[in-house]
Formats: structure tokens, C-alpha cells, sequence
């Protein structure tokens, strides 16, 4: 059986690393990582014409909310003009390769009810936005585009290799110091949230590659938490005090009846 071969964006984040790892183990996959300026439409034509992909997954991308909000120009030119130079490249060498991009729930507004792909867009940060702006500009070349294009809105994840500025690290590091007698003060701690391990997510993402999944899905768990039930189940400290440092409440979770159905024809 001929090796099957992908073109990786954002090897160095957390899904990045992930994936590599995980394909390293994976028979009949071959991968190369892109190493160019996403930004740079040269570097990504020259790339995706020399390897000749069968699938490309696009993780790379400004993600902290605090990074995007300080230099938003920088954050539109990687997350959307480079997504952009991917698919433009595409075309015009006429590839067929499969193209997975990695959005974000960011794109969605808060709701009570479990969100599906068809809800109202409504970004909730400007990380959000650029996710979106990225969306729109696929769709609007998916039809120009054989290869086909999937759009994976992944919820909130976790995993020991996530930078230390995220929630999971953020907390595990508190708690490090934290007398355990006392209350642990936490923002947002009566939010809901969608969470899945990170490792789960190069799972499925995988599963839709193997398939070649088109369309917009949401990559998640289906399962609503709060941030404080999460701390205390992650960490095992299920009678851990946490005192809420935010009055407000908002409520973030999945629909992910797409997901489950992946093993169906598409």
C-alpha cells in the first residue's frame, strides 16, 4: 500500500505535536511539516508543490486571545491570509489533496442549548473573528476546489503540553502553591464549557482525514462543565473551595451528533 501524505501547519503547537507523534506511529503516513512564513505565499506554494500532498492539516494560527487583541494585524495575517495562501496554492497546482482547517468555538456566541453547525456565528473574541474571516474565505473557494475542504470547530482542550498561559496549566501550577485549607479564587469558575482532552482531538481530526469528511464540524465532547467542576476533576480534588472572582455566567458546549456519526458514509 503506497504511504498516504500530509502537509502539517503549526507543528510546534499543542494539536501539532500531538499529531506528529501520533502519525509517527501510524503505518503507511508520511508527513511533512511546514517550516516557511505562513504569512509568505511563495514559501506555501513552493511547499505544497514540491510534496504533492494526498491530505494537508492547518493548525498554524495566532491563538491566544491576549496575543490577538495586542497586535490584531499580525493575528489576520496568519490566521486568515495564510489560510488563504494555503487554499490559493491548492488551486492552482490542482491538487486533491483533503484540507482540514482548524477553527475554533470562538466563532459561535454564547447559548444555553447545545450548538450545532447550523447556529448563529456570532464571534466571541477577536481571535474568533479571524477564525471566521479565515471560514468564509474557504467557502467561498470550496466550490473552485476538488480536493475538499473540512472546517473543524474545535471547543476548549487541554493537555500537560499546552503553553502556560492556558486555563489547565494556569491552574496546575496554582494548585502547586495553593494551601489546599483555603479558598482558590478563580475567574469564570460558574462557566460552562465544552472539554476534551487534546489527544482526543488529533484522534478525531484523524478519523476525519481517513474519511475525508467535508463541511463544518464541531470537534468536542458534547458534555457541558463548569470550570469549577473541571478543576476538580481534572486535579482529583473534588472538595477543593473555589471562590468565583466574576458575577457573570456564560455557557459554551456542543452539539456533536456530526462527530458521533463518523463512521457513516459522507
Amino acid at each position: 500500500m503506497a504511504n498516504i501524505k500530509i502537509g502539517i501547519t503549526g507543528c510546534t503547537g499543542t494539536l501539532g505535536k500531538l499529531i506528529v507523534k501520533k502519525l509517527t506511529k501510524m503505518e503507511n503516513f508520511v508527513f511533512s511539516c511546514f517550516g516557511g512564513d505562513i504569512s509568505v505565499k511563495s514559501d506555501v506554494s513552493s511547499w505544497i508543490e514540491y510534496n504533492k500532498f494526498d491530505s494537508i492539516i492547518h493548525f498554524a494560527a495566532v491563538v491566544e486571545t491576549k496575543e490577538v487583541e495586542n497586535d490584531v494585524n499580525k493575528a489576520i495575517n496568519v490566521n486568515v491570509k495564510g489560510t488563504e495562501n494555503l487554499i490559493e496554492s491548492l488551486i492552482q497546482i490542482r491538487s486533491n489533496a483533503w484540507f482540514f482547517f482548524a477553527s475554533t468555538s470562538h466563532v459561535y456566541g454564547f447559548s444555553e442549548r447545545p450548538i450545532s453547525e447550523t447556529s448563529e456565528t456570532l464571534p466571541i473574541s477577536k481571535y474568533g473573528k479571524t477564525k471566521l474571516m479565515a471560514e468564509k474565505s474557504l467557502l467561498k473557494k470550496n466550490g473552485k476546489y476538488e480536493g475538499g475542504i473540512c472546517i473543524g470547530r474545535i471547543f476548549s482542550f487541554y493537555h500537560e503540553s499546552q503553553k502556560k498561559s492556558f486555563l489547565y496549566p494556569v491552574v496546575k501550577n496554582r494548585l502547586l502553591k495553593h494551601n489546599i485549607e483555603e479558598q482558590f479564587e478563580l475567574y469564570g469558575a460558574a462557566n460552562i464549557r465544552d472539554f476534551l482532552n487534546a489527544e482526543e482531538v488529533v484522534n478525531l481530526i484523524i478519523n476525519l482525514m481517513e474519511c475525508r469528511y467535508t463541511g463544518v464540524i464541531n470537534i468536542a465532547s458534547g458534555i457541558p462543565v463548569t470550570i469549577e467542576q473541571f478543576v476538580k476533576e481534572k486535579f482529583n480534588i473534588p472538595n477543593l473551595k473555589i471562590k468565583n472572582l466574576s458575577e457573570d455566567k456564560n455557557v459554551l458546549f456542543a452539539d456533536i451528533c456530526k462527530i458521533k456519526n463518523l463512521s457513516r458514509p459522507q
